[in-house]
């Protein structure tokens, strides 16, 4: 088992409610008792886990084996990133306390984390999929994907899936991209980056060496990647607290509704507005997306 402590504050009940934003989330299962069923492949080892929340640890259990050393290690790295268990929230609240949009949310969502996606491929490929279509068929492409190159492991007849590797994504032919519904454009986005992975001139540990003006002027570099997909990959991949996908539709809609507007506000004003959060944008803007669910 694997035992990880939680840092103060931490929000149980906000993180379950983004965990349960989509029924068709399949890369891991929420149960009713905030139990969290989650696929690790780690070196073709297929590892289910079992994640439990006590009100002082994470504790993860496995379902149909035992993990090594070195694949319990890197397990217990990637839920720490998921879970962005290494922030220190208080520097954040202290921030923004007086703030005249963040003040309150902040007070309201208290412990919040922001839900990271710790590995590279599926954060880029879901910042591509999410692009120009709402959150829910967006969802379902992704589901879809993952359901026929994802890996898989049947236990007592249920099926635990892991997002596909970049290897098995480039092996799809046109054909299969167009059933489940991916455009060309996405599709062609899709293998460019999973061709620069598998190359290996992309890479997460390359990008976190980086400071933020360098890692994202890295991921400009790809074709299909533009400064929406590349702030919200270095915000939910790579932890980069100044990131801000200013042009996301959700932080408009969360802002004009918070701020009683009959339009969203311009990028213009969300960058006025945004002044007092500098070096915390990524966290305001999860904190505001927060607010529509």
């Amino acid at each position: 088992m694997i035992s990880i402590s939680l840092p103060k504050p931490f929000a149980q009940e906000h993180l379950f409610q983004y965990l349960r934003r989509s029924k068709n989330e399949i890369t891991f299962r929420v149960l009713d008792d905030n139990t969290i069923i989650k696929l690790f492949v780690i070196n073709n080892t297929h590892l289910l886990s079992k994640i439990r929340f006590s009100s002082e640890a994470i504790n993860i259990s496995f379902i149909n084996q035992k993990p090594s050393a070195a694949q319990t290690l890197e397990i217990e790295h990637y839920v720490i990133s998921w879970f962005d268990l290494n922030t220190d929230l208080n520097s954040f609240y202290e921030q923004v306390k007086d703030d005249a949009i963040l003040g309150s949310i902040i007070n309201n969502f208290s412990g919040l984390r922001i839900v990271r996606c710790p590995d590279l491929f599926e954060a880029l490929s879901w910042s591509i999929i999410g692009q120009q279509i709402n959150l829910p068929f967006a969802y379902s492409c992704k589901k879809a994907l993952v359901q026929i190159v994802g890996e898989s492991i049947n236990i007592e007849g249920e099926i635990h899936y892991a997002f596909p590797t970049p290897d098995k994504v480039l092996e799809l032919s046109d054909e299969d991209f167009r059933v489940i519904k991916f455009s060309s454009q996405k599709v062609k986005y899709i293998r460019i980056v999973a061709e620069a992975i598998e190359a290996g001139s992309l890479s997460k540990e390359s990008l976190e060496l980086l400071d933020f003006k360098q890692a994202k002027e890295e991921l400009l570099k790809l074709k299909g990647i533009g400064n929406w997909s590349a702030n919200y990959t270095l915000m939910r991949c790579l932890g980069y607290k100044e990131a801000f996908p200013i042009a996301d539709v959700g932080l408009q809609n969360a802002l004009k509704l918070i701020l009683k507007k009959s339009e969203k506000p311009s990028i213009e004003e969300i960058y006025e507005m945004a002044i007092p959060w500098k070096g915390w944008e990524a966290y305001a803007t999860f904190y505001l997306w927060q607010t529509l669910l």
